[in-house]
């Protein structure tokens, strides 16, 4: 078989390399609205917060003020219920009063479940498929979320890098994780429909807190970690945190590791009861990032005559496979309360990411059914962004009418530099009996592509929450400026200035019954550049536009900690860009995605003995219209439209429950499981065969050993087991030649010390 790709296909390889990378191509200027030094949903003891919005459900206004102004205090809410989510509204409204679907993973899930990534983070949340590339998730990390059958962005703080920076920090350092589903560009500008996911992260806090952790499990791992703080100064006006990790670890393919080291300094000052600011900032080295193979179809989700392909196969080798980054983020969260009405919030971060990597993707198997084709690619990355966000508060009544105002306006740019390269000349390897450590020859570095790129964007948003009584009232307007300009070797890239501009809005409604009931209703829109996408004519793709409409009840008993809530939508994107089937390294905008749905999520945390997370998620994600036709891996051509999204699930489920016993001979001692529940999905997008569902088992045991000895309070054994059963199966498939193993059992113990 010949293994040099023409020019067309060629280009077509390395755009969807390329959005592998969304920082390389879709530059997501989206960088708004930083969430608060308050996170009442953190549910963490020792978090900064602020205490400027009450926390209470229907019975309280929806902005009851306060004398003291703006303060650091420590939260000792615990749990797996949180009350608010900044993500939602920048404003810390409850839950229960926000007319949409929101999702809270609080640093006591975070601590019970150990994960190791972000998207191992939401394995128990509603509506989301968290690990879509099975172990090439933690490289691939943001792309690999799916959020109401699309690709949601990922903040941190409120503010959005590039997908390869802030959703490759070490969950050691989140607070908490926020899920918004549905469209959110009122708020954060440029956006997938789907929703957003914003990590907050680890603020200094006013009560001293000493932590250390160790921790060993298979393939290897070793991790260690420390997180301190508290007040620098008898007044309390200085307070710090300082939290460091570092980890390595091999993985089920035995020649692709994980590194790791990194640390987070962040310091307070609060010069008066009205002002705070804290600067916060992280340093990660990430040696070997994983975890990025792929595997065809055949042999693995179809029938090979020649067997079954190995989940620790991988189609590259440890001679030529290497990834790296460093990320540097510094910047600030500022708050002033100038009176009992006004208050001005304003954030700000830089981050430097620079990273390289070395990888081998496939092409397909050849005639015979064991050989895969393949070629080498590398990538050289730098990357600077500037985000900054402004808003401004006002808390004021209009007779009965109660308004929580938000202005906003937010600016982000963003630099980025690379070059890339692709050797089609590779020799095939063998998928059963593969033989590594093989010279490779990768692309001739005086052939490599160069590219610059910057975007900018300018966002002016009005945001309303009004309270009447029993009804809380959401309204939000947004205009958007967008600028993008794309330079490269290739005249193809070459782009002249591409300029945007949107009005996004959004509307909802929410009754508060006494009962703890909440039925809601809304709409939104949103609306998303496509940066680097050009059609066949050599003009850039225009932006997707989205609208959702969503109803829902959400039920929180009084005085009780506990959260039900239901949501049916209907979501749908325009202009699609997809693939151009008579130039196929260009795209074409023909199409429309409707995704309809319904999601159904109860948290329960009953004292400190219980907490239980149970969710579950129908998805029906179609392609409504399309003018494209599709060839599947059985050869036969079939139009597009009206098939099922590849690697969408129709059917998603989960249950997680944590008992500790208290009050006995053995207190302190607890246990965890949890059940995942993946439905089957289409391989590619002309639905030609289909991925099986797969269910997944976890447990965990932990035992806090101050019930045992006073002398031993704070330490705290723990063990996590992912996948308990081993099952080996394929998360999901793009292609009959992309396919991705699922992470098989993983074994995690720590020692964690509290002083």
């Amino acid at each position: 078989m010949n293994h040099v790709l023409s020019s067309g296909r060629l280009a077509a390889a390395v755009r969807l390399r390329r959005r592998r990378f969304p920082s390389s191509i879709r530059i997501v200027a989206a960088a708004l609205a930083a969430v608060l030094a308050a996170q009442h949903g953190s549910a963490y003891a020792g978090t900064a917060s602020s205490t400027d919005d009450s926390t209470d459900t229907s019975k309280n206004s929806a902005h009851a003020k306060t004398l003291s102004g703006v303060s650091v205090t420590a939260q000792t809410h615990a749990g797996y219920v949180a009350d608010s989510g900044n993500a939602a509204t920048k404003t810390d409204a409850p839950i229960i009063e926000t007319p949409q679907s929101i999702s809270v993973v609080t640093r006591k899930q975070l601590d019970d479940q150990q994960p190791q990534s972000l998207n191992e983070a939401l394995r128990y949340s509603p509506g989301v498929v968290p690990e879509t590339e099975g172990t090439a998730s933690n490289f691939w990390s943001g792309s690999s979320l799916q959020l109401r059958g699309f690709t949601p962005a990922v903040y941190q703080d409120g503010l959005q890098d590039d997908a390869t920076g802030n959703d490759l920090l070490d969950p050691y350092f989140y607070q908490s994780v926020e899920v918004l589903a549905g469209p959110a560009s009122v708020l954060y500008g440029q956006a997938s429909p789907g929703g957003i996911v914003n990590i907050t992260s680890k603020l200094p806090t006013a009560t001293p807190l000493h932590e250390i952790t160790f921790g060993i499990g298979n393939y290897d791992r070793y991790q260690a970690g420390f997180d301190v703080g508290g007040p620098l100064d008898q007044s309390g006006q200085w307070l710090y945190r300082l939290t460091g990790v570092g980890a390595t670890q091999d993985t089920q393919t035995s020649w692709i590791k994980h590194k790791r080291i990194a640390i987070a300094p962040a310091v307070t000052w609060r010069p008066d009861e009205n002002t705070t600011l804290t600067l916060l900032t992280n340093f990660t080295y990430n040696p070997a990032v994983g975890d990025y193979s792929y595997v065809p179809a055949y042999g693995t989700v179809l029938p090979n005559p020649k067997g079954k392909i190995s989940s620790d196969f991988s189609p590259g080798d440890p001679n030529f496979n290497k990834t790296e980054q460093r990320i540097s983020e510094i910047g600030y969260q500022f708050q002033h309360r100038f009176n009992d009405t006004w208050e001005f919030q304003q954030n700000l971060r830089f981050t430097d990411n620079r990273n390289q990597a070395n990888m081998i993707w496939p092409l397909g198997l050849e005639a015979d059914d064991e050989s895969l084709d393949r070629y080498a690619w590398i990538r050289r990355e730098s990357s600077r962004s500037y985000l900054l966000d402004n808003r401004l508060k006002a808390q004021f009544d209009l007779g009965p009418l109660q308004n929580t105002l938000l202005l906003g306006v937010q600016y982000t740019r963003i630099l980025e530099d690379w070059t890339w390269g692709a050797n089609m000349n590779l020799p095939p390897i063998d998928v059963f009996n593969p033989v590594y450590g093989v010279p490779i020859q990768g692309p001739d570095p005086n052939s490599l592509s160069a590219e610059k790129n910057w975007a900018r964007q300018t966002g002016v948003y009005l945001q309303d929450q009004l309270s009447l009584d029993h009804w809380r009232f959401l309204l939000g307007l947004r205009q958007d400026w967008t600028d993008e300009k794309q330079t490269g070797s290739s005249a193809s890239l070459d782009l002249a200035n591409q300029t945007d501009s949107k009005l996004t809005w959004r509307t909802g409604a929410v009754y508060l019954f006494d009962n703890g009931l909440a039925p809601y209703v809304s709409y939104s829109t949103s609306f998303q550049p496509q940066f680097g996408d050009i059609t066949a004519s050599g003009a850039a793709a225009i932006p997707t536009t989205g609208q959702q409409y969503e109803v829902g009840l959400k039920y929180q008993p009084p005085n009780s900690n506990s959260l039900l809530t239901l949501a049916i939508y209907n979501l749908t994107e325009q202009n699609v860009p997809e693939t151009d089937p008579q130039n196929p390294g260009f795209v074409v905008q023909v199409g429309e995605i409707r995704s309809r749905g319904v999601e159904l999520s109860d948290r329960i945390s009953l004292s400190d003995n219980f907490n239980l997370i149970a969710s579950y998620t129908y998805t029906a994600s179609t392609y409504a219209r399309s003018d494209v036709t599709a060839t599947g891996v059985n050869g036969v051509s079939t139009p597009v439209q009206g098939k099922d999204q590849y690697g969408v699930p129709r059917n998603a489920a989960s249950l997680w429950a944590d008992y500790t016993l208290h009050g006995s001979s053995l207190s302190g001692l607890g246990f965890s499981g949890g059940v995942r529940y993946i439905g089957a999905t289409y391989g590619d997008n002309a639905n030609s065969f289909r991925v099986p569902a797969f269910t997944l088992v976890d447990a965990a045991v932990h035992y806090d050993l101050g019930g045992i000895d006073a002398a031993l309070h704070g330490l705290k054994l723990q063990l996590n087991v992912a996948n308990l059963l081993d099952k080996s199966y394929i998360a999901a498939c793009t292609s009959g030649s992309d396919c991705n193993f699922g992470l098989r059992r993983t074994v995690y113990a720590s020692a964690t010390y509290d002083w």
